[in-house]
């Protein structure tokens, strides 16, 4: 037999030899290790469901014209709380005017941050670790909001921020300028750019006590609390398809809202609308408002008999600052809070007309039933059993015989799997 022969037999041996070793542990392992199930253990969990409706926005809204046409200048902020006879607003005829107009609005700002700088001896704006700590924190909240797109929020937030880095600079001596003396200098040009304004102009007076906003979309007059009084499935879905009042649009330099009762309209389907009770409140995420959450009360239901469409009317008494009073926008109503005992779906299975999932007593397999309060394509929410001795229902403690509970080993997959199994 040549060498190459012997090599060959020689190299083939040593291969037959290292797969029946490998066929060998392979059988061994398995018979140590017996069946293998993928487990977890049930935890308690709270879960909020929700869901995505268009949502149009009812409340008073007076909008408020100059009687004549030329450029807007503003004096008061959109949103901001104005008193009755104020000027929220000045019309001017020449563009020139509004412009000089504007620069007195910037300075009067200005002047206002300035005066609301100065440092209080014996005041804790004197003492400088605290002055730090402030405007680090408004500086991160307002790069938040920046981040979660509520730039009109940010934007509120400018002026305390400057006056806290003012005192700062103040407490520190870097600059030699005194704010009294800025704030004399600003005065002055105030003065001169108000001796400049030359053309007509008309005042927008408050007629009442309210909110001020600069912006109008022509419904004012639509989506009113009036309206909303006789609102009916199919008035909804006329006001949702009218167009908006081009009188408003066109002359209106502003609007004023006298009171902080609004409300909003949803349409769903009635399933969706059954999980709803007059008279609770329940929590609707508004995403144009960076995501706000508020508590708003369900007041009443609007039903047709030919058509599963229902209209949902929350109401609310809440102004938050910098909120999105858009009039149609996407909320997210919640539907329901559950908690209980979380387990993966999959984990259910049923056995003898009962749900529930097989749970390792040790290392045997038993079946515990599952009382099931909510459930998705991910995990289910089980209801925590009852304690017979002490009643509770919420007892965390206590481990059920027969119910699924808290920490309770669960087989999530597994073959051949039945009741009195021992898993090795």
């Amino acid at each position: 037999m040549s060498r190459s022969l012997k090599t060959f037999f020689a190299q083939f041996g040593s291969t037959v030899l290292l797969v029946g070793l490998c066929v060998y542990l392979i059988v061994q392992l398995t018979l140590g290790i017996g069946e293998v199930v993928d487990t977890e253990n049930t935890t308690f969990a709270t879960v909020t469901d929700s869901v995505r409706l268009e949502a149009y926005l009812f409340r008073d809204e007076k909008p408020l014209y100059s009687g004549t046409t030329g450029t807007n200048s503003y004096l008061a902020e959109s949103g901001a709380k104005v008193v009755k006879g104020e000027t929220v607003a000045v019309t001017y005829l020449q563009e020139t005017d509004a412009g000089l107009q504007e620069k007195i609005t910037r300075i009067d700002r200005m002047i206002r941050i300035l005066e609301q700088s100065g440092l209080k001896s014996g005041a804790i704006t004197t003492d400088l670790s605290v002055l730090d700590k402030n405007i680090e924190e408004m500086t991160v909240e307002m790069l938040r909001e920046i981040a979660d797109g509520d730039l009109f929020k940010a934007q509120r937030g400018e002026e305390p921020l400057l006056i806290e880095m003012n005192r700062r600079q103040s407490l520190l001596g870097s600059d030699g300028v005194s704010f009294a003396t800025r704030i004399n200098v600003l005065k002055q040009e105030k003065a001169d750019l108000e001796r400049s304004l030359q053309g007509e102009s008309v005042q927008v007076i408050a007629p009442d006590s309210g909110y001020f906003y600069s912006g109008v979309d022509g419904y004012e007059g639509t989506f009113s609390m009036e309206a909303l009084a006789d609102l009916t499935v199919e008035r909804f879905r006329r006001l949702t398809e009218s167009e908006p009042d081009n009188r408003i649009l066109q002359n209106a330099c502003g609007k004023l809202v006298s009171n902080a009762e609004w409300s909003i309209a949803v349409a769903t389907d009635r399933k969706t609308a059954a999980h709803y009770t007059v008279g609770r409140s329940y929590s609707v995420s508004f995403p144009y408002s960076g995501g706000l959450s508020i508590r708003m009360s369900f007041d009443r239901r609007l039903m047709q008999t030919d058509s599963d469409t229902e209209v949902l009317i929350f109401s609310c008494r809440q102004l938050p600052e910098g909120f999105d009073f858009s009039r149609n926008q996407t909320v997210q109503l919640s539907l329901g809070e559950y908690e209980g005992i979380r387990v993966h779906t999959s984990a259910l299975r049923v056995l003898d007309g009962e749900v529930g999932c097989y749970v390792l007593d040790g290392t045997r397999v038993v079946f515990k039933k599952a009382d099931v309060i909510y459930r998705n394509d991910e995990y289910t929410i089980c209801r925590i059993p009852e304690n017979p001795v002490t009643e509770r229902r919420i007892d965390r403690a206590y481990i059920s015989p027969e119910y699924l509970s808290l920490y309770d080993t669960v087989i999530l997959s597994g073959t051949d799997l039945y009741v009195g199994k021992t898993l090795q």
